[in-house]
């Protein structure tokens, strides 16, 4: 006897409840493990996207904080440039016054000195109506009492005077300016 083909299989075939209900509660945990495993990943970039917002404020935090020290210093520099001019105005005025001169003062001093008077020593102020300081020597009485007269009018001085052997050391003092008193 021939046996006989049966092409529907599931004629004699028993599912096991058991295993089946098994196979399907492994495959629900996968797709859960999945979606779960998705969902991590989507919070784990939301929160790097948010980390490069806060990386972002804070380099405009930055920038804000640069453009008020940049601004703070050319405040500052404007204000030092502004004491500079003034300063260098100041500075100008005084050269380009010239309300006295080293020479003229000299050749003042050449004049009024005798050919027997010699200057020891001298000081000048630097002043439009400066002082002058100076002590001379001469071994004539005559000559001296002469530059007396001419510098009486410029407010003389007359510190000390001392005589040894034939020579009068004086020390004086008066003021330059270009009206006499």
């Amino acid at each position: 006897m021939r046996k006989r083909l049966t092409f529907n299989l599931a004629r004699g075939r028993k599912v096991n409840g058991a295993a089946f209900a098994w196979r399907v509660a492994a495959l629900l945990l996968a797709a859960l493990l999945l979606w779960g495993a998705a969902l991590a990943n989507l919070a784990r970039r939301l929160e790097a996207g948010r980390e490069d917002s806060s990386g972002a404020d804070l380099g405009a935090r930055r920038l804000a904080d640069m453009r008020q020290r940049t601004s703070t210093l050319r405040r500052e520099t404007d204000s030092l440039r502004q004491k500079l001019r003034q300063s260098l105005a100041r500075t100008n005025y005084l050269i380009e016054r010239k309300a006295f001169s080293v020479v003229a003062r000299l050749d003042f001093l050449e004049e009024a000195l005798g050919p027997g008077v010699e200057v020891r020593h001298l000081l000048l102020e630097n002043e439009a109506a400066g002082r002058v300081s100076m002590t001379l020597s001469s071994r004539s009485l005559k000559e001296l009492f002469a530059l007396y007269r001419k510098l009486a009018p410029y407010g003389l001085v007359i510190v000390n005077d001392t005589q040894s052997g034939d020579e009068y050391q004086v020390r004086l003092s008066f003021r330059i300016h270009d009206d006499p008193a």
